[in-house]
């Protein structure tokens, strides 16, 4: 499988934000798609839904870019550990730069969804630590998303901010899943896991012991393993896990219905570290890690 051709689309979008190209970037999306921004502040599905979250959340910045520092990938699923850098309206000079997982998944052809993981409360931390001009530009932020997005979005949002795992129950369910543990995988009873490789990738209902089981065929021992990168939103949580001397690597995307229990799980073993940029023709650079 060529990386490059099969999600070609969605390595357009970093460029398409910033180059501001609405029009191009909403045409990325299949029909029936949707944008989950961060996850559980919101679904915005369908063109017109997807054009109000580019109205509300990328065209009022001066400027997006993205710092990609490895990318994951099998089957219909991209997920990009990258930091998003953001020129404010707060402060002109000093960027915002948020750390994300971002999840891209096909759909006959385009770009299914795009679902990110980042949390909130540092966001909002770092325009409160600006002072009054930050505090201006969160309420007029907050204003434009009420009237644009509409209220059940405006809350869904804001309730990003409160309640939600924290992180050292994050981290413990990152933890049982990395001990490679069968007899912990089941404890935790993820209902649907999705595990992925370069090649392949393998859907499973109720079977948290074949998964991995699977998973081990590409990231045994999972134990050597140890975690990168921790974020949490809401009742979600992304963990990017590296080994300290061989190139492997495990991106890690769950939702948690309690502490000590999974809803869903997706797990995307990479041999290698890569990032798939493309140059502003739309073509292959083979670029290392560490883009921007």
């Amino acid at each position: 499988m060529d990386p490059y051709q099969t999600y070609q689309l969605a390595l357009q979008s970093p460029a398409l934000v910033g180059a501001k190209d609405r029009e191009g970037w909403v045409d990325l999306f299949h029909p029936d798609g949707f944008v989950e921004d961060p996850v559980e502040a919101g679904r915005y599905r369908g063109r017109p839904s997807i054009e109000t979250f580019w109205d509300v959340f990328i065209g009022p910045q001066p400027s997006v870019a993205f710092d990609v520092r490895r990318d994951y990938w099998g089957g219909d699923t991209l997920i990009r550990q990258a930091t998003v850098v953001n020129i404010t309206q707060a402060d002109p000079v000093r960027p915002l730069k948020v750390p994300a997982l971002i999840r891209y998944t096909l759909r006959e052809g385009r770009v299914g969804s795009l679902r990110a993981i980042w949390e909130p409360r540092h966001v909002v931390g770092w325009f409160v630590g600006l002072g009054p001009k930050g505090i201006w530009a969160l309420s007029r932020h907050g204003v434009r998303m009420m009237a644009k997005a509409g209220l059940h979005n405006g809350l869904s949002f804001g309730g990003t901010l409160v309640g939600g795992l924290g992180r050292p129950a994050a981290q413990a369910m990152v933890e049982a899943l990395r001990s490679g543990e069968a007899s912990r995988w089941a404890a935790l009873g993820p209902a649907r896991v999705t595990v992925a490789h370069e090649d392949e990738q393998h859907e499973f209902e109720d079977q948290p012991g074949k998964a991995l089981e699977q998973l081990r065929t590409w990231a045994d021992p999972l134990p050597e393993l140890v975690l990168d990168q921790l974020l949490v939103c809401g009742h979600h949580v992304g963990a990017f896990l590296v080994h300290p001397e061989r190139p492997g690597g495990l991106a890690l995307m769950m939702q948690a219905l309690r502490p000590d229990r999974i809803a869903s799980l997706t797990a995307i073993w990479s041999s290698e570290p890569r990032v798939l940029d493309l140059s502003p023709a739309g073509t292959p650079t083979g670029t290392p890690t560490g883009i921007k």
